[in-house]
């Protein structure tokens, strides 16, 4: 008989003990449940570190203050700005200085020094200059020897130093009296004084329109000669321009011929003939010859209506011409135009019949003086000007003025006004600057930037820069001057800083 097979236990499945009706959980439910817990944990760890850090990072500045050996840096001018490597300053673009222990803080004041650091005298203004600091100047390129800002420029208006400022490398100077008679230093007071206003404006040699003669034709026809071959060249009144075949004028010719005939004599010559050859622009002159010889002319002459120079010239030989056709220009210049602009702020002044004096730019020998005929009453938009004229006799010659030629005009208005003069040696011009020197009391002398205008053999007029009753030097003045330089170019020296002791590894930006 075969053996029964053994009774073998029930495989029981994971869910068996589940309750009936409910759904078994997906697979790997609980592995990623541990694998939330460990991202968690990493999390957690994280934020415990940095947390450390920032509380390390918040105390470092304190404990380097408390005598860390390891150099720290900062900016002079911005105290807040801390680093641990050398750099520029991200406000100012200022090297970072290390913080030295005897310096201290950065953002405390210099206590050992008693306050502020001690600072060199002024100089001068002109050259270069610190924006941080503008009592600093320096007449070559460098850097400020308080903050180590590079200097930039002086800003200077359009003629340099500034009315009343001082003139770069100089300084005020203090002598006592002793040396001020020594040197043989004299003075004198800036005088106020009524002067007629002199305006010197730029102006231009100008043709005059009522000088201009055009030569055309009164009948169509063909140019046979020409006489006057070129421009640029003098004719006079009446003189031959060209030589023109017209048919119109030659029948005109035919038909004053053929009424003589039948008249039967000269004296019952028809006048409405004669008449049509004048206005088809036949000369007198060539109507009695042809009157005379009995026979036409077959080319009639064309003369200049005015003398002066050809300026324009559109014909040339065999052209067939129109009326309308402008065969020349002539232009007189025995009189020419003096033409000059005035601003508005000053047309005010200038009246007709002002005088005025021209000076040629190419020959200034040749000036010459006129008066203003006519200030023309519209404005030029682009420069907000108004035009002044003035009327001249022009020679020949060497001494003839071109138009289109420069020149200055001097124009003295009808109007004077106060201004202040001094003596011509009290200026001091080094093509730089204009300046003098004002006497203070106690012996001091002040060097001041001034704006002049005009001058003559012993005075000159200051327009800026000095009032009326001031004293300034006008003897010795070189000597004052020399010492001046002499103090500025010391103080300069006395503070331009030591060369820096630091390693050019801190020295590095």
């Amino acid at each position: 008989m075969p053996a029964e097979p053994e009774d073998k236990p029930p495989v029981q499945d994971e869910h068996d003990d589940m309750p009936e009706g409910e759904e078994p959980p997906p697979r790997g439910v609980k592995t990623m449940a541990a694998v939330r817990w460990v991202i968690l944990g990493v999390a957690a760890l994280l934020a415990v570190v940095m947390w450390f850090s920032y509380a390390k990072a918040q105390l470092s500045p304190a404990a380097a203050g408390m005598g860390a050996e390891a150099p720290k840096y900062h900016c002079p001018m911005h105290p807040q700005i801390v680093s641990s490597e050398p750099g520029e300053c991200p406000i100012c673009h200022m090297n970072l200085e290390p913080i030295s222990g005897d310096r201290g803080s950065p953002m405390m004041s210099d206590a050992g020094s008693g306050g502020a650091p001690m600072r060199a005298p002024p100089v001068a203004a002109g050259g270069f200059t610190c924006p941080m600091h503008p009592e600093v100047h320096s007449a070559t390129p460098g850097r400020c020897p308080i903050c180590k800002m590079d200097l930039e420029p002086v800003k200077m208006g359009d003629g340099g130093s500034p009315p009343g400022s001082m003139p770069p490398g100089t300084v005020a100077i203090t002598l006592g009296l002793d040396r001020i008679q020594a040197i043989g230093v004299r003075t004198a007071v800036a005088e106020e004084r009524a002067a007629p206003t002199t305006l010197r404006v730029t102006a231009v040699v100008m043709a005059p329109e009522q000088g201009v003669a055009e030569v055309h034709v009164r009948s169509a026809g063909f140019v046979e000669a020409i006489q006057v071959d070129q421009t640029g060249i003098a004719v006079r009144a009446g003189q031959p321009m060209l030589s023109l075949y017209s048919p119109e004028l030659l029948q005109a010719q035919n038909e004053l011929l053929a009424t003589r005939q039948w008249a039967g004599d000269a004296g019952a010559t028809s006048s409405s003939a004669r008449r049509k050859l004048e206005l088809l622009g036949m000369a007198a002159a060539e109507i009695d010859r042809v009157v005379a010889k009995g026979e036409p002319m077959r080319a009639i002459t064309i003369a200049s209506p005015r003398g002066g120079f050809v300026t324009k010239k559109n014909v040339v030989l065999g052209s067939y011409v129109m009326p309308e056709t402008v065969l020349y220009e002539v232009q007189d210049l025995s009189k020419v135009y003096i033409v000059a602009d005035v601003f508005l702020r000053d047309i005010g002044s200038i009246v007709p019949g002002a005088e005025g004096r021209f000076i040629p730019a190419a020959h200034a020998e040749h000036a010459i003086t006129a008066k203003v005929d006519l200030v023309y009453p519209t404005v030029a938009a682009e420069a907000r000007t108004r035009r002044v004229r003035m009327q001249i006799r022009n020679e020949s010659g060497l001494k003839a003025y071109a138009p289109g030629e420069y020149g200055v005009v001097e124009l003295k208005s009808a109007t004077s006004r106060k201004t202040v003069t001094i003596p011509s040696d009290a200026l001091i011009d080094t093509g730089g600057a204009t300046y003098v020197f004002v006497v203070e009391p106690d012996g001091r002398f002040v060097p001041r930037v001034v704006t002049t205008s005009a001058a003559d053999t012993n005075h000159v007029v200051v327009d800026a820069g000095l009032v009326a009753g001031e004293r300034v030097v006008s003897g010795a003045t070189f000597l004052i001057d020399s010492e001046s330089r002499l103090q500025a170019s010391i103080a300069q020296v006395m503070q331009t800083p030591a060369p820096s002791s630091r390693s050019p590894q801190e020295m590095a930006p």
